[in-house]
């Protein structure tokens, strides 16, 4: 599985370059807990790409006992996310894993399951399924995922210009050239999205019932999946 390069020191920025990338970056959240208010408090909640921190830090003021499992295959990024959650982590019931989801060994199904900004750095079609098909199966019954990747068609007509209004948009938010450069580098060669249509059917083709995009800013997209 190639995956982005997440263990280089690099990644200590994360928390301040991420929202000058991702345009309306917490929305993402805040859009996400105000629907989770609606439903039940859970009891078991799987966080995958935990690293950085930012579910647990916005699930953990919403759920402070709820019991949270989080899976980063960096280890550079887990140890951000504690330091990022620092304070609140005492608070809080955490199981960390190091590893991919598929080597998690879980004794319990999941109430909730997160999965922000992870997809698109699968480069293959079949290892996104399996992906998806893990997430399905750790949830309970009616469980709910939420999840936001890139999306794109990079060979289609129009993905140069919705690149270049991205980029303008980073650039307002003072990205220096460099990242630029290197962000749209990064398609075909560390970031591997699909369109939207494709992650949607393969939602469905995995075991999710109820589907509802629910955030879109450039080529990012964020749904809701009810198993």
């Amino acid at each position: 599985m190639e995956t982005q390069n997440w263990h280089h020191p690099i990644v200590y920025n994360y928390q301040q370059t991420i929202r000058n990338k991702i345009i309306g970056y917490d929305l993402i959240y805040e859009i996400m807990i105000s629907m989770l208010k609606c439903s039940d408090c859970p009891q078991n909640i799987l966080i995958i790409g935990a690293g950085g921190g930012q579910e647990l830090l916005t699930l953990g003021k919403l759920y402070p006992y709820a019991t949270y499992t989080a899976v980063d295959t960096s280890m550079p990024m887990l140890r951000l996310a504690q330091q990022q959650i620092a304070q609140l982590a005492q608070q809080l019931n955490i199981e960390w894993h190091n590893g991919e989801l598929s080597s998690l060994k879980a004794n319990k199904s999941f109430d909730i399951v997160t999965c922000h900004l992870v997809l698109h750095f699968l480069k293959e079609m079949n290892e996104k399924k399996q992906l998806l098909q893990h997430i399905a199966h750790s949830l309970k019954a009616g469980g709910t995922c939420f999840i936001s990747s890139i999306n794109a068609n990079i060979t289609g007509p129009t993905f140069s210009q919705q690149l270049r209004l991205w980029q303008e948009s980073m650039r307002h938010n003072n990205l220096s050239v460099d990242d630029l450069n290197h962000f749209e580098q990064s398609f075909g060669s560390t970031t591997h999205p699909i369109p939207l249509d494709k992650l949607i059917a393969l939602l469905r083709e995995t075991g999710f019932q109820t589907i509802i995009p629910y955030f879109k800013s450039h080529m990012i997209d964020a749904l809701v999946a009810i198993k």
